[in-house]
């Protein structure tokens, strides 16, 4: 239950703050006295679209707040609790939204700050927000099977569970089969492509890194005769360079002077015997080199074959490597299909018997809500002054499955005697659906698990005894469901159990919106003038009196 709603530097409000009780709760107002702007606050706290459109002239940034009982509201608790929200002691939520300049906004539940879809969820089980133009989804024939549906929701809800795991697992083993019979395709041609390609790859006997080492080879083949010459030069120079063996002589004549002198010299001899070692290295490595006709065709071969197999496998070794891989496990597949496929058909029957069988259940639990509907319907809009009407649930089946079950669900409607029945949306008016929606909503108010109902001007196009009518469905309501009104009948307003007044002043140039309930005297005037307009009249207020007093006693 909703039972406080504070709003600072919202629109027209600069700081307000709403006590609700349960029961029938009701607002009026003149038009553009911000009655709109109430109902798009509380929009704002089930995780309505924020802009910063909405916060108020001169101020930085705008507060919505609202303080929730839910210590009866168990499943909203579990979900909750799934969160990591906690609930203060005495079972009181609070959610409030701050709206920035930049237009994001700061979410909150309980002072823990939340992303914006967990308020959405939440949202779900709070309240329910029906408007002025709510009946329009009556004339989407795709939403009557969710009106119908949740009627029955707590009996469906278990049932879908399951009915979508299998609906899911059912597709997948379609989308598998019609997968494995295309590959069925051409079978056996494709298997000797495949056996030709894995062949020609194992053939090749290609190792990693094998191009790079290949492509090294024939850089060195290819200039033998340079790295010759160039090795033949060093060796003549090292040959004909007496710097060494001059250092040593030298070295020699002092050695007796210091015996740092005939270290140096030992280190002398060392390099003497060691560039006498590199340059027999070196002469042998130079006369082993040779133009190796052969080996340079085979290299070059090689590298064509592995070009060839690129081109048709893939861009490196690796990736024709991959490709074999995948190329022998789709042989696998191939090779096994037909069992597969055998196996793949009796799963997929076996899915469909228990699909068939889930559906079943609900497609019954259908008509059944269906058969309660059209009674309790006719019996609602009569008291609506909708008379002599005939109401159908028109239920076909679908040809296949689908994630809602099997069923088509379309209303059908006669509002005039001798007339056939047609599709809601081709026959009922506005003001028609508009008490077509409220009859429902009186209908699912023993089911709706929403505590907090809100009726925004339902009373568009009605007046007189409809409207009281109206109104008598709303305090039927309320009796179960915390109901907010806004309206501009006196008829429906003079049922409420709270009345509010919502007024706009000017002051020093800035408007104001301010909200105040009424009691006795000011009540008997605000019903007054809905009766009668501007002026009110010592008649209008005799009648907002009889109309109270006759309301008390509904």
């Amino acid at each position: 239950m909703l039972i406080s709603l504070n709003i600072s530097n919202f629109a027209v409000f600069e700081n307000e703050s709403i006590n609700f009780e349960n029961g029938f709760n009701v607002f009026t107002g003149e038009t553009g006295s911000g009655k709109s702007i109430l109902i798009e606050a509380l929009s704002l706290i089930l995780g309505g679209r924020a802009s910063k459109d909405l916060i108020r002239k001169g101020s930085k940034s705008a507060l919505v707040e609202a303080i929730f009982d839910i210590s009866s509201n168990n499943c909203l608790c579990d979900f909750l609790a799934s969160e990591n929200i906690d609930i203060d002691n005495e079972d009181f939520l609070i959610i409030s939204r701050e709206i920035l300049e930049n237009g994001k906004s700061i979410n909150k539940i309980n002072r823990k700050t939340v992303p914006l879809g967990v308020l959405k969820d939440i949202g779900n089980y709070l309240i329910d927000i029906y408007g002025q133009f709510g009946h329009e989804s009556l004339f989407k024939k795709e939403n009557h099977i969710i009106l119908l549906d949740s009627l029955i929701q707590k009996e469906l809800s278990p049932l879908f569970e399951e009915y979508n795991k299998l609906f899911l697992e059912y597709n997948k083993k379609c989308d598998d089969i019609d997968t494995i019979k295309s590959k069925l395709i051409n079978k056996d041609l494709k298997i000797e492509q495949l056996k030709f390609e894995i062949d020609e790859i194992e053939e090749a006997q290609l190792k990693e890194h094998e191009e790079d080492e290949l492509l090294k080879e024939i850089k060195k083949l290819s200039n033998i005769q340079e790295i010759k010459n160039s090795v033949f030069e060093a060796i003549k120079i090292m040959n004909n360079n007496s710097g060494l063996n001059n250092v040593y002589s030298i070295l020699n004549k002092i050695k007796s002077y210091d015996d740092v002198i005939a270290s140096y010299l030992l280190k002398t001899e060392i390099l003497l015997e060691e560039l006498q070692f590199f340059v027999h290295d070196l002469r042998d490595y130079s006369e082993k080199l040779d133009i190796d006709e052969n080996k340079m065709n085979f290299i070059e071969n090689r590298m064509s074959l592995i070009s060839r197999l690129k081109r048709k496998y893939g861009y490196s070794i690796e990736k024709i490597n991959e490709y074999k891989n995948l190329s022998e496990k789709e042989l696998k597949v191939l090779k096994e299909a037909e069992s597969n496929l055998s196996i793949l058909m009796i799963e997929k029957n076996e899915l469909y018997r228990r699909l068939k069988e889930y559906a079943e259940i609900i497609s019954k639990k259908r008509k059944n809500a269906a058969d309660f509907l059209e009674k309790q319907i006719l019996k609602e809009l009569y008291d609506l002054n909708m008379k002599n009407i005939m109401f159908k649930v028109n239920i076909e089946r679908k040809s296949n499955f689908s994630f809602d079950g099997i069923d088509q669900i379309e209303f059908m409607i006669s509002t005039n005697i001798g007339s056939d029945l047609n599709s809601v949306q081709k026959v009922v008016s506005g003001g028609e659906a508009s008490r077509i929606m409220l009859a429902f909503k009186k209908i699912s108010s023993d089911i709706d698990s929403s505590q907090t109902m809100i009726f925004d001007e339902i009373d568009s196009g009605i007046s007189g005894k409809t409207a009281q009518m109206s109104g008598i469905k709303m305090n039927y309501i309320s009796t179960r469901h915390q109901v907010i009104c806004i309206t501009h009948s006196p008829q429906i307003a003079s049922i409420s159990k709270n009345h509010f007044l919502i007024e706009k002043k000017v002051v020093d140039n800035n408007t104001y919106s301010t909200v105040r309930r009424l009691h006795d005297e000011d009540r008997i005037n605000e019903i007054a003038r809905l009766l009668s307009g501007m002026k009110i009249t010592e008649k209008s207020i005799s009648n907002a009196k009889e109309l109270i007093e006759f309301s008390s006693n509904i």
